[in-house]
């Protein structure tokens, strides 16, 4: 009979429905054939899945003890039948992706634009510019062909492990009051804790500054430990921000209602708690131990405190928290349907896709579908149908690096899909929703390099950052497009219309604020400005009708005369009336380029 506490691996097949996913306890019966059997609980053994690869239908399932120090005692090899116990919760069965093999080709031209030194996070400016955080203390500002400034007045942070400059979100309302948030790891006495802080971007000719930052939120706590979270989602109406808090590797504050570590906070834009959070108006207790980050989840229930944190006024952790349970939380992002989405790191597997509710615990350091990187089981999330269980998780790792969301014109067919990126699985993986609170994977691409982040831009195009010193800034753009960079920003046409004789000077500079506004020299080129993802549009006159040319912005060809997808999205509710007929009467008398 197997003995749980022996070291084996045991290749089990069973014709299994493809889509089965074991819950429950596996019971393996002795390869001799006999009729004794054991139970294999999955808090202490690993079950990966893969295919046949000559019945799609029949499942392989590699069975392995989480034990490997006792690899000495025995090693057993069983081919046997596979029976599944299901377990009394009747819980609904998770999503494992770990095995998912990468796309055999790239869908998309990559083009390396420039390096930053440890990038960590893209914020895109209206104008398409970007502000990128390096990990090791910097701000830059950088246009799309790689020109880079740097942002002055940026805060001090600890640069150290897993700190540093961490994240940079603009504010909803950017535009009216150009604020951007940061979060960082802030140096104090003891070691470092997660701030986030709200300042005014101010850019000029060459230059660009922070200026008033004030830190608006704070982990005082400090002390040893990476796994800071710092991810921003703002709420769907722009009126609350939701912040990541991770477990800064000392796990079992994520279960402390006290302390905000390994917790989903939702705040006001002022980084106050935010009404109508689950225990909105209660104070927690006037002081929490700290602890420094102990071997695995069972030390750290017996770990000694190193120093007592005493809040310096009322403790509003209980009021700020939104969810519980997390444990390095680097990806949050609301989909289309208003519903947040969270991605985290596992410990040694189990990696989390969690759809975030209120009030609810996502179980770490209680449970996990990956185990200490001592080898210490952590307990299986089916164990505790009290907490809730992610969506999709990862057995072997995909280590992301954010969430995010797509909505553009270049790869309209992925409108909707969120994207991870992964940090040692190297990987881009495209995540579709069912609008009903579930996710499945779709493809998985090998970037061959360490992906921290990936945003869209405002024409479409993804960019993405590598985790690296030098890390390199990617512009990924559809198969058969033009791949050079459009413009940083739109810029003031260099050419006005020549033989105009019903736009005067106040008229043509209206039109080219609708220019702006629309982002159309992201794409296309009037004069010498612009980009090249579309037809220039110096001399478009000479080339279409004015009604060719109103019918084309109103309602763009699906195709271009490519045969490719045309990016280009309809202007039919955003330029009409006048700024319609002037912008057509603008382009139609545009010369070309001599």
């Amino acid at each position: 009979m197997l003995n749980r506490n022996f070291h084996y691996i045991a290749k089990v097949l069973d014709y299994l429905p493809a889509d089965t996913v074991l819950d429950g306890e596996l019971v393996v019966m002795d390869s001799d054939g006999g009729s004794n059997f054991n139970l294999l609980p999955f808090e202490t053994h690993q079950i990966r899945c893969t295919r046949d690869d000559k019945d799609p239908q029949r499942k392989i399932f590699d069975v392995q003890s989480l034990y490997p120090q006792r690899e000495n005692e025995m090693k057993h090899s069983v081919i046997a039948g596979l029976f599944l116990v299901m377990t009394a919760s009747g819980a609904s069965a998770q999503i494992n992706a770990g095995e998912q093999k990468p796309e055999a080709s790239l869908p998309f031209n990559m083009v390396q634009v420039t390096t930053l030194n440890l990038p960590w996070r893209i914020a895109f400016l209206p104008d398409g510019r970007m502000l990128i955080t390096e990990k090791t203390g910097g701000l830059q500002l950088v246009t799309q062909q790689g020109a880079k400034t740097p942002v002055t007045n940026v805060p001090a942070v600890l640069s150290r492990g897993q700190g540093g400059m961490l994240g940079v979100y603009l504010s909803p309302q950017y535009v009216k009051n150009q604020n951007v948030y940061l979060t960082y790891s802030e140096p104090g006495n003891g070691g470092s804790s997660l701030a986030l802080a709200r300042a005014r971007l101010k850019i000029g000719k060459g230059a660009a500054s922070l200026e008033g930052l004030k830190v608006i939120w704070r982990d005082g706590e400090r002390g040893e430990g990476g796994q800071f979270g710092a991810a921003i989602a703002f709420s769907p109406d722009g009126k609350y921000l939701f912040l990541s808090s991770g477990d800064r590797q000392r796990m079992t504050p994520a279960q402390d209602p006290n302390q905000p570590l390994g917790k989903i906070l939702r705040l006001t834009l002022d980084g106050k708690p935010a009404p109508g959070n689950p225990l909105a108006g209660k104070i927690g207790a006037a002081s929490v131990p700290v602890i420094d980050p102990p071997e695995d989840t069972v030390a750290a229930k017996t770990a000694p405190v190193v120093r007592t944190y005493t809040f310096p006024g009322p403790n509003l952790t209980p009021s700020e928290t939104w969810a519980s349970g997390v444990r390095t939380p680097y990806g949050l992002a609301f989909a289309p349907d208003g519903r947040l989405w969270e991605l985290e790191h596992g410990p040694r597997g189990g990696d989390e896709l969690n759809l975030i509710e209120p009030g609810k615990n996502y179980g770490w350091p209680l449970v996990s579908y990956g185990h200490n990187y001592n080898g210490v089981p952590v307990p299986s999330p089916d164990t505790r149908p009290d907490l809730t269980k992610p969506v999709i998780y990862w057995v072997p790792v995909i280590a992301p690096g954010n969430l995010m969301f797509y909505k553009g014109a270049l790869f309209p067919q992925w409108n909707g899909s969120a994207f991870a990126s992964g940090l040692s699985s190297k990987a881009l993986i495209r995540i579709p929703f069912d609008g009903k609170g579930g996710a499945q994977t779709a493809e998985r691409w090998d970037m061959g390099r360490r992906v921290r982040d990936v945003e869209v831009a405002p024409d479409g195009a993804l960019w993405m950052i590598e985790d690296a010193k030098p890390g390199g800034l990617f512009r990924l753009t559809p198969l058969g497009m033009a791949v050079s960079a459009p413009a940083a920003q739109p810029a003031t046409p260099a050419l006005t219309p020549s033989g105009s004789t019903t736009l005067n000077a106040s008229n043509v500079e209206h039109v080219k604020s609708v220019i702006a506004d629309n982002n159309c020299l992201l794409c296309h080129r009037i004069g010498r400005d612009g980009g090249d993802i579309g037809p220039s549009l110096n001399g478009v006159g000479t080339r279409r009708t004015a009604d060719l040319i109103r019918a084309t912005i109103v309602s763009p060809p699906s195709t271009t005369s490519a045969s490719t997808p045309n990016p280009m999205p309809s202007y039919e509710n955003k330029i009409a009336g006048e700024d319609l007929k002037s912008l057509v009467h603008y382009l139609s008398t545009l010369p070309p380029l001599p």
